[in-house]
């Protein structure tokens, strides 16, 4: 009795075994799909859910460039999203999705931008410095010179260089004169440096350009204000 329990038990783990490598195998998850969905759960606001699907495909396709700055950029977005003590966690996976995509592509646009505002905008105790900012600025200069100047113009910006800041902004609005971002910079550098006609011209400019642009309205309000607490 003993040897045929024993000869039932191993033909059932045969069958089992056999059944196993017969069984169809998962399939590996799809990453375009994963990306594409977390791009569009990013445009409806809903960046959790759009970090994780974009860490997903990562995950299942990590030679894609494209996968790891959409990671970033959902970071940046979940970063507004957290309390105080979760910041440096997120920033710091914002930071390295951005490295990721740059070191897979030394040229990739997306994530250039993303390390140049990384390092523009955080703190410096966090790793933040104008100086890598400028740095990758310049890269991108290189691959795309429009949107090289106006990063170099916004780490001027934030380094309080309005007379620099205008100089990238000119230049960019000099490569796109049709592009109201360009001239709302503009704009407000001049305002920022005095200059208020001139100031004032760009912004009606760029209203022109975009009837729709809020940054442009938002310089001419603050610009209308000035003018009235000057009188």
């Amino acid at each position: 009795m003993k040897t045929k329990s024993i000869i039932a038990a191993l033909t059932a783990l045969a069958l089992a075994t056999v059944a196993f490598a017969q069984a169809p195998a998962t399939p590996p998850p799809d990453a375009a799909a994963l990306h594409q969905r977390s791009i569009e759960l990013l445009q409806q606001k809903n960046a959790k859910e759009a970090v994780e699907l974009a860490e997903q495909a990562t995950k299942a396709d990590p030679t894609k460039p494209d996968y790891f700055s959409q990671l970033g950029i959902a970071l940046s977005q979940r970063l507004n999203e957290v309390n105080f003590m979760q910041m440096p966690a997120i920033s710091g996976k914002m930071r390295k999705a951005f490295e990721k995509s740059v070191a897979l592509d030394p040229q990739h646009v997306s994530g250039l931008i993303g390390l140049t505002r990384f390092y523009t905008n955080a703190p410096e105790i966090a790793g933040g410095s104008l100086e890598k900012a400028a740095e990758f600025a310049q890269r991108l200069q290189k691959v795309d010179p429009f949107l090289g100047e106006l990063e170099l113009g916004r780490v001027a910006e934030k380094g309080e260089d309005p007379a620099a800041a205008l100089a990238h902004y000119e230049a960019a609005g000099q490569l796109k004169p049709d592009h109201a971002g360009a001239q709302t910079a503009c704009g407000r550098m001049l305002a920022a440096l005095g200059r208020k006609d001139d100031a004032r011209t760009r912004l009606e400019a760029a209203l022109k350009l975009n009837p729709e642009s809020e940054s442009a309205k938002k310089a001419l309000t603050a610009l209308d204000s000035s003018a009235t607490e000057q009188k």
